[in-house]
């Protein structure tokens, strides 16, 4: 190998191992997403969660099965009248639980809180989308934002120069001249200002989607207002299915169980065990034993005489605010989702009106420019018509950007997770 063809190598290793930070990035929404789910801490940790909740389970439904043990054993024993002797010994031992109504609410414990793991992740996952959905709306409306300040300042630029020329010519007042340009220059701060609003942008939805770095990020995407909808009918499956009411019922009936498990706590259990065996003076013995047997037992005052009655006391009263939780929830959940969807709507017609206005006050602008140098106008309306132009042009994407977001907390809401 030639040493440029070495050095040529070398370089395209360099590439190709560069930082993430070095990279710049146009993601659409759905690139976001699966970055989001790939990396965001929140949402891994949630599935983890879920994950061990499901092992969890498996490993409880194991009391159900024989228990089986085998054991090898040497001992060595003597006294002042004999010789030290070594006994030797070995067993199977096996024993099944045949009546224990407490391993069995165990194990229903066990698969509600499997249940309720599940539901916590896609809760996690929709409110991990959430924060997504407006990092990345905040991006693109951000870098609209920029070119809107930018358009700003190159009109107001252009006026101040036009004012400064006629007041020069002696057709404008000194104070107007000044005025202008003051304005000019109150724009290129914004502008300075919307740089930095649309740095921070970027770092918020690398946050979002678990990256670290410090690269540019450029948001693909509409900023039109979305359309959404929201009848009686999606309320009630809602009320049944979103992750948080889900989370909530298995709450209730994990309740509910720990309830059955300190009754059942009074409730005899029946074991059946056997075991078979070897000892002997060498390492292989050949005397053999064997037996079987059952056991019934019943706690009369495991823990005292008034625990059983105390501890279910407890649980009951534990269950009751389990139950009434779950009816806050639903009256909750409820009435946000009603009353978002209004604040919805209202955001969404307008951001639609201003659509409308931005396009008259931009006609009404160019009108009254015509006007201002044909004399028929004075400089007050222009600045006045100006910045109504202005204002209609930030204000319309201040409007779609709460409609954005009021549809994210509607779908948040209503539980809609990172894969969707």
């Amino acid at each position: 190998m030639t040493i440029k063809k070495l050095i040529l190598t070398l370089a395209a290793a360099l590439a190709a191992s560069a930082p993430l930070a070095a990279q710049d990035l146009t993601l659409s929404w759905d690139q976001a997403r699966r970055l989001a789910i790939e990396n965001n801490p929140s949402v891994k940790a949630a599935r983890a969660a879920m994950e061990q909740a499901g092992y969890s389970y498996l490993a409880s439904v194991n009391a159900y099965l024989p228990q089986v043990s085998v054991s090898h054993s040497v001992t060595r024993s003597g006294d002042d009248t004999s010789s030290p002797s070594n006994r030797w010994g070995a067993s199977l031992s096996a024993s099944q639980e045949l009546l224990n109504l407490r391993t069995v609410s165990t194990v229903k414990s066990s698969r509600i809180a499997r249940e309720k793991a599940e539901a916590d992740y896609l809760a996690a996952s929709a409110s991990a989308r959430q924060t997504l959905a407006g990092a990345f709306a905040d991006l693109l409306f951000a870098q609209k934002r920029a070119e809107v300040q930018k358009k700003i300042y190159g009109i107001r630029q252009e006026n101040a120069k036009l004012i400064r020329l006629k007041y020069e010519s002696g057709m404008e007042s000194k104070g107007n001249a000044l005025y202008t340009e003051a304005l000019a220059e109150s724009a290129a701060v914004s502008v300075k200002k919307a740089g930095r609003d649309l740095d921070s942008a970027q770092r918020a939805l690398l946050e979002a989607m678990g990256l670290e770095g410090t690269q540019r990020v450029t948001a693909a995407g509409d900023i039109g207002v979305p359309e959404f909808s929201l009848d009686e009918a999606d309320v009630v499956l809602a009320l049944e299915k979103s992750p948080r009411m889900v989370a909530a019922k298995k709450t209730l009936e994990s309740a509910k169980e720990r309830v059955n498990s300190a009754r059942y706590y009074a409730y005899p259990s029946l074991k059946a065990s056997g075991s078979y065996g070897w000892s002997g003076d060498n390492e292989f013995p050949q005397d053999k034993s064997w037996s079987m047997g059952l056991s019934l037992s019943l706690p009369l005052f495991s823990g005292g005489p008034t625990y059983h009655f105390n501890n279910l006391a407890a649980y009951g009263k534990a269950q009751t605010a389990a139950e009434q939780d779950y009816k806050a929830a639903r009256i909750t959940l409820a009435a946000s989702l009603r009353s978002g969807y209004d604040g919805y709507l209202s955001a969404a017609e307008t951001a639609k009106a201003s659509v409308s206005l931005l396009a008259a006050n931009e006609e009404r602008y160019k009108e009254a420019q015509i006007k201002y140098m044909a004399g028929s106008i004075s400089f007050i309306d222009l600045v006045n018509v100006e910045q109504n132009f202005v204002d209609s042009d930030l204000n319309g994407l201040d409007y779609a950007r709460t409609a954005h977001s009021r549809k994210n907390a509607l779908e948040q809401l209503l539980g809609v997770p990172m894969e969707r």
